[in-house]
């Protein structure tokens, strides 16, 4: 709207709220001061002081000017104007409307005090620079009106302002002045006074928030210290998994790994003592064997076998689950220490267990309560102590089956000698059959020869030739019956040396199978 730019003009955002408002007042009661003074007296003094009507219209301007002024940005200039110009105006037209040694109109005297008042609405207390001199110049404005007045002495009939109806309108107008500038003053109050709930409204909305925001603060607090305390939770279980998992791949020697092991377990969740089982086999039965311990006590020893299903330990074996106690017989197990021994406040015992195998268990006493975390943290070890426990056995039994090998391998050696032997002495006797033959086959030419001879001689007689073929005959027949012999004896041990040789190549293919 039009009035508020008017009301407003001057007025910015980077000035102090007091500055603002006393802007504001100044544009009002120059609205007020044109509105309801300077034109109606212009009108009045046109009608019946001609002579004085420079005086109105001056205040018409002044009016405007200084709402001009501070639109123009020099709000102090157009507060002294304000606050000044218009009781100057209201003296001048008291001035020549009174002759020397006469009384001051009381409408126009009124009208005077009212303006003197403007300068408390236009300056702050805190603007004293301005406030007091302008409050001395309108004091010695309304005080020294006789020496005004006799600086000016215009021809004016005054009887209409003392006797008449424009003195009467001259009192209200003052009075209006003075009400409506008390109403800008209340206005003004009132809109600081909603602008203060406002504010108010806004600190409790604010700190309202501010409250919210806290709560939530030290929720997002609470809850990032609790994300801390679980990261920290998770770093603690990495690096004892890290560790651990380095131990478990130095498994050449089981037993000083597993020294090694239980001792940094014992020491990482910060117990007392505690023992680490393997499940083994003796007379052929599943048994709990103790395969290292740390800070047990020497009675602990006494007994290293724990039959299945015996005691704790072998109740766990079979439950597969682990058993958390607090309260367990004082005599099962005592912390020993330089000042005596005491019964732990926690027992852990923690099934060691892959593919829903137990593989061994480990037994944890501590003077203090385990936190699930770290109940946790040991039942994430188990199964790659488990593994490791398994992968030990499988590694002892493959050595024994490895040095069994040998052992066979060495004995196939010793036979694979034998029947080398056994070939060359085959090989000797095939020889010497093949000697025998030759023989033979000489033997026979010879006896073919002979024969020859026998043929070729007539002269002897029938019975010596019958005798000596039926001799030569016995003798072949002698020979190649010995020969034949020889013959199946060595076919019978070539056969027999196969069937060996057979028989050891499966074994070979066994073993290596296995």
């Amino acid at each position: 709207m039009l009035l508020d730019r008017v009301l407003n003009a001057g007025i910015l955002e980077t000035q102090p709220a007091h500055l603002q408002k006393k802007i504001r007042v100044a544009n009002s009661l120059g609205v007020v001061l044109m509105l309801g003074v300077a034109i109606p007296f212009t009108i009045l003094s046109l009608i019946h002081f001609p002579a004085l009507i420079l005086v109105p219209v001056l205040g018409i301007v002044i009016s405007g000017g200084s709402i001009l002024l501070n639109a123009a940005g020099s709000v102090y200039a157009g507060r002294v104007v304000i606050s000044l110009l218009p009781i100057t105006l209201g003296a001048a037209f008291q001035a020549g409307l009174t002759a020397a040694g006469e009384p001051p109109v009381l409408g126009i005297h009124l009208i005077e005090l009212s303006f003197s008042v403007m300068v408390f609405l236009v300056f702050d207390l805190r603007e004293k620079g301005y406030l007091i001199p302008l409050m001395i110049i309108n004091v010695l404005i309304i005080s020294g009106f006789d020496y005004i007045n006799a600086w000016w002495e215009p021809a004016v009939d005054a009887t209409v302002i003392r006797e008449g109806y424009v003195g009467t309108v001259a009192i209200l107008n003052s009075i209006l002045f003075t009400f409506g500038s008390v109403f800008i003053l209340v206005q003004q109050n009132l809109l600081s006074e909603k602008k203060t709930t406002q504010l108010l409204a806004e600190a409790r909305e604010n700190h309202q928030k501010m409250v919210d925001s806290e709560q939530e603060l030290k929720g997002r607090v609470a809850q990032i210290k609790i994300t801390q305390e679980e990261e920290k939770k998770r770093q603690w279980a990495s690096e004892g998994l890290a560790q651990v998992s380095s131990m478990l791949r130095d498994n050449d020697d089981l037993q000083a790994m597993s020294d090694r092991l239980i001792a940094h377990i014992i020491q990482y969740v910060k117990a007392n003592q505690g023992g680490l089982f393997v499940v083994d086999e003796e007379d052929g039965r599943k048994c709990i064997k103790l395969q290292a311990c740390y800070a047990y006590e020497r009675k602990k020893f006494l007994k290293k076998t724990i039959a299945i299903g015996e005691g704790l330990l072998g109740q766990a074996y079979l439950e597969k689950e682990y058993t958390y106690m607090t309260n367990f017989p004082e005599e099962y197990i005592n912390i020993t220490s330089g000042l005596g021994k005491k019964p732990p406040s926690a027992l852990l015992i923690m099934p060691l267990m892959i593919n829903d195998e137990v593989e061994g268990l480990l037994e944890i006493a501590s003077f203090k309560a385990f936190e699930p975390y770290e109940i946790e943290f040991i039942q994430m070890l188990s199964e790659n102590i488990a593994a490791t426990l398994r992968n030990g056995k499988v590694n002892k039994q493959t050595k024994l089956l490895l040095a069994e090998s040998q052992q066979q391998a060495e004995e196939m050696r010793a036979q694979e000698e034998e029947m080398r032997q056994n070939m060359e002495e085959l090989q000797a006797t095939q020889e010497q059959s093949d000697r025998l033959k030759t023989e033979l086959e000489e033997s026979q030419s010879k006896l073919q020869e002979k024969l020859a001879e026998l043929v070729n001689a007539q002269q002897e007689t029938e019975e010596v030739r019958k005798l000596e073929q039926q001799r030569a005959e016995e003798q072949l027949k002698a020979r190649t019956d010995m020969l034949e012999k020889a013959v199946a004896e060595f076919k019978q041990t070539e056969q027999q040396l196969r069937e060996e040789i057979k028989q050891k190549e499966a074994e070979i293919n066994q073993l290596t199978t296995q």
